[in-house]
């Protein structure tokens, strides 16, 4: 309807322009099937298209002669047409852009002639508003086209309602941002709080000969260990050789190989292995591995050897 509006008013501006008189006989409309144009090269017969006639841009038919006479003496008024369906278009539809595509095709004319208007990166099928004529004739076929705008460009963001809906939008999204991070965080924490800590600053030398691991006081000379600056216990002979060892070996790791010669047995004796699993496990108790958090962990070192580390679990 825009677009009709504007072309009724082009036509009248435009002719106008000329400043001819003009005079219209017969009827408004011609109730026949057949149309009759007389020029120079003859007479034209056109048959009445029920499909083309209601894709007629003008409502009259003096209005269509109007245009006809534009268009064959002066085709760039073309452009003040798409200028002013784009100017009706602004005033209520704004960021909407349109282009024209004008075909000429006169009878006798074999170069049919080709007019765009407007932004030719619209004329696309996607774009394609719908094709109507400008004369009752169908000489002057106009192809229209429209670019819609984003839905950012649209929306009146001086409406409350959307406002409080980007609002609670950015809310949402911050909560779940927010609800992802910490879910992050807190299993992060939860694996670190359960990975075996291997000891190293975690030994400390509290003074000559002692060394204190968590709550654990180790004396070195006197063979004992300390729980919490209260239990006082004496260590074993076994135990004590290879808590030495553990505290003072790189990253405090025994091989199964170094474990049997601390404890002064021989390699490939019969059941070397279980004695090996028997002295870890008295080693364990000793340091009360359930309550003081101190254990022995099995692993590999760097040299692929297996063995035991001393660990804060």
């Amino acid at each position: 309807m825009l677009l009709k509006d504007a072309a009724e008013f082009w036509v009248n501006r435009e002719f106008d322009k000329l400043g001819m008189p003009y005079s219209f006989g017969g009827r408004e409309e011609s109730q026949g099937t057949k149309r009759r144009m007389v020029t120079a090269a003859g007479e034209t017969i056109v048959e009445v298209d029920s499909v083309k006639e209601l894709k007629r841009l003008l409502p009259s038919r003096i209005l269509g002669l109007k245009s006809k006479y534009l268009l064959l003496m002066n085709t760039p008024s073309i452009y003040s047409l798409n200028e002013l369906w784009q100017g009706n278009r602004n005033n209520v539809q704004p960021h909407y852009y349109t282009a024209l595509e004008l075909f000429s095709e006169q009878p006798g004319d074999k170069k049919k002639e080709r007019i765009v208007v407007g932004d030719s990166t619209l004329l696309t099928d996607m774009n394609k508003l719908g094709e109507y004529y400008l004369d009752d004739m169908y000489f002057f076929r106009l192809v229209t086209y429209i670019a819609f705008p984003s839905v950012w460009q649209c929306a009146d963001w001086s409406e409350t309602g959307i406002v409080v809906c980007l609002v609670i939008i950015v809310v949402c999204l911050l909560a779940i941002i927010l609800l992802i991070l910490y879910h992050i965080l807190y299993h992060r924490k939860v694996r670190e709080s359960t990975k075996p800590c291997v000891c190293g600053n975690t030994v400390l030398c509290i003074d000559k000969d002692k060394y204190q691991i968590c709550d654990i006081v180790f004396d070195e000379i006197g063979r004992t260990l300390t729980f919490g600056g209260k239990k006082v216990i004496n260590c074993p002979l076994q135990p004590y050789k290879l808590l030495c060892a553990f505290i003072h070996a790189e990253n405090h790791f025994l091989s199964n190989d170094r474990i049997i010669e601390i404890c002064g047995w021989t390699s490939g004796e019969d059941g070397i292995g279980d004695r090996r699993r028997m002295a870890i496990s008295s080693l364990r108790k000793l340091l009360d591995s359930k309550n003081s958090h101190v254990n022995l962990e099995s692993g590999k070192n760097e040299k692929e050897e297996m063995g035991f580390y001393l660990v804060i679990k």
